[in-house]
C-alpha cells in the first residue's frame, strides 16, 4: 500500500511543496496588488549550449532531490531500461515496443512534474502513446535512490539530453523524429533541453517555470522554504542558467509553451516574455493559454501539442501513427455504489482507485450524466479508501469530509458502507 499512497501523493503535491506548482501563491496576486511583475532575469545574448559548456554550478547542497519518493518497479505493459548520464546509470520507463525493432515511429521524451518519478507521471503521458507515438520517461539524478547530486534544472538538463542520446539509438526509434515535452518542473526543463540541443524536433511544455529570477529572487518572489534551491539564490548567474527565458534566443526548435488560464504570474506573464524574445530572432515560439489550473490543463494542453508534433511530421510517420487506433474506455455506470465529481469540464478521462480495486487507474472509468462525472460499482459494506484520478492527476473526492492520513504525508478520501 504504501507505493499506491506515495504515488499519489506524489501526483498531488508535484507542483506543490514538492516542486514547482506556484498557484498557492499566485491565488494571493490580484490585480489589486499593484505589483509589477515583469520578468526579471537579464536575456543574453550567447547561446545557451555554449554557456553550459563554460558554467559551474556551485551547490550549497549536495545530495538527493528533496522530494521523497520510493523507486517503482515497471508495471505490466511498460520497460524498464538504464541509461547512461556521464558517470551516472539512471533507470526510465520506456514504451516496449520502441526496444522491438522494426517500422520507425515518431518518440516523445515526456519530463515528470516536481522532484520524483511515481507510476501517474507515466500515465500523464498516455495520450502520446494512445496517438501513436514511443514514450521514455526518466528518471533524473538524485530522484527515487538514485546516484546523483540534485541541483535544479541544471546537470538535470544533462542527464534529459542523455535520455534523449538513449532513446534516439532505440530499434523503433525514428531518431530524426524525437519530440520533448514535460509538465511542471518538467516543463522547465523541456525549454532548457531545446535551447540547449538541436536533438528535437520540436518541444512542449506545460507550465514550466520561465524565469527562476523572478521565481526565487524577484519581485514576485514565491513565499516558503525552498529545500529544492541548493545554490545560493542571490548568485544572478545561477538563476540566470536555469531560466529558459534568459536564453529565449537560444531554442533549437519548434516549441510551444502551454500555460494554465488560472496560473500564476510566474508562468503567464514570463512565457509571453520568453516568446516576445524568442520571435524577435526569428523563432517558431508561441504561447498558448489553456484552460484549467496547474494540473487540469494539462489533458487538453497535451492534445493541442500532439496536433502540433504531427505538424512537423512527414506524411508517412504521420500515417503510421494514425494505423495505431485505441479504442475509448467503457464508463463504470451499474452498481450498488456512485461515486461523482461536479466541475472539470475540459478532463479528458477521470478514473476511479481505491483499495476496493487494488488502485488500478485502467479500470473504474467515469462517464458523464446531467453534466456530472459519474461512476458506479458493487461494494459490499465495509471501509473504503479511494481517490479519483483526473488525466493521470491523482486527488481527493471535494464531497467528501471523511479523510484519512497515512502518516507520511499524504490523506485519502474515507467510504463507510453500511449496507
Amino acid at each position: 500500500m504504501t507505493f499506491v499512497f506515495k504515488s499519489a501523493l506524489h501526483k498531488t503535491m508535484c507542483g506543490v511543496a514538492a516542486g514547482i506548482c506556484l498557484l498557492v501563491a499566485a491565488a494571493t496576486a490580484t490585480a489589486q496588488d499593484n505589483r509589477l511583475f515583469a520578468p526579471e532575469v537579464k536575456v543574453q545574448k550567447q547561446d545557451y549550449a555554449e554557456v553550459r559548456h563554460r558554467f559551474r554550478t556551485k551547490l550549497q547542497r549536495q545530495g538527493p532531490a528533496p522530494q521523497d519518493e520510493p523507486y517503482h518497479k515497471a508495471p505490466s505493459g511498460v520497460a524498464e531500461v538504464e541509461f547512461p548520464s556521464g558517470e551516472l546509470r539512471l533507470k526510465a520507463w520506456i514504451s516496449p515496443e520502441a526496444l522491438e525493432g522494426g517500422t520507425k515511429l515518431p518518440a516523445v521524451l515526456f519530463l515528470h512534474g516536481g522532484f520524483a518519478f511515481g507510476p501517474p507521471d507515466w500515465e500523464m503521458s498516455q495520450p502520446y502513446r494512445d496517438a501513436g507515438f514511443l514514450v521514455m520517461t526518466p528518471m533524473l539524478r538524485g530522484e527515487n535512490g538514485q546516484a546523483g547530486s540534485f541541483s535544479l534544472f541544471y546537470d538535470e538538463v544533462g542527464d534529459v539530453l542523455a535520455a534523449a542520446e538513449f532513446f534516439s539509438k532505440q530499434p523503433a526509434v525514428d531518431a530524426s523524429s524525437i519530440y520533448v515535452a514535460g509538465h511542471s518542473a518538467g516543463g522547465t526543463l523541456a525549454l532548457l533541453a531545446a535551447e540547449s540541443s538541436g536533438r528535437f524536433r520540436a518541444a512542449a511544455s506545460f507550465d514550466g517555470s520561465p524565469d527562476q529570477q523572478l521565481l526565487y529572487n524577484g519581485s514576485a518572489s514565491k513565499p516558503g522554504v525552498h529545500k529544492e534551491v541548493v545554490f545560493d539564490p542571490k548568485d544572478l548567474s545561477e538563476l540566470q542558467v536555469r531560466s529558459p527565458l534568459a536564453y529565449a534566443g537560444s531554442i533549437k526548435c519548434p516549441t510551444r509553451l502551454y500555460f494554465s488560464d488560472e496560473a500564476s504570474i510566474y508562468f503567464d506573464h514570463p512565457s509571453r516574455r520568453l516568446v516576445e524574445v524568442a520571435k524577435e530572432k526569428g523563432l517558431d515560439v508561441e504561447a498558448i493559454q489553456v484552460r484549467g489550473n496547474h494540473s487540469s490543463h494539462v489533458g487538453h494542453a497535451m492534445k493541442l501539442s500532439i496536433a502540433f508534433f504531427k505538424q512537423s511530421i512527414g506524411a508517412r510517420s504521420a500515417g503510421l501513427l494514425a494505423q495505431r487506433v485505441v479504442p475509448e474506455p467503457q464508463p463504470s455506470l451499474k452498481g450498488n455504489t456512485t461515486f461523482k465529481l461536479n466541475g472539470f469540464e475540459d478532463a479528458f478521462t477521470v478514473t476511479l482507485v481505491g483499495t476496493f480495486n487494488g488502485w488500478n487507474t485502467k479500470q473504474l472509468f467515469f462517464g458523464k450524466e446531467n453534466g456530472q462525472w459519474v461512476c458506479r460499482l458493487d461494494l459490499a459494506p465495509g471501509k473504503y479508501l479511494y481517490k479519483f484520478a483526473v488525466d493521470g492527476q491523482w486527488i481527493l473526492d471535494p464531497e467528501n469530509p471523511l479523510k484519512e492520513h497515512d502518516g507520511r504525508g499524504d490523506t485519502y478520501s474515507v467510504l463507510l458502507k453500511t449496507r
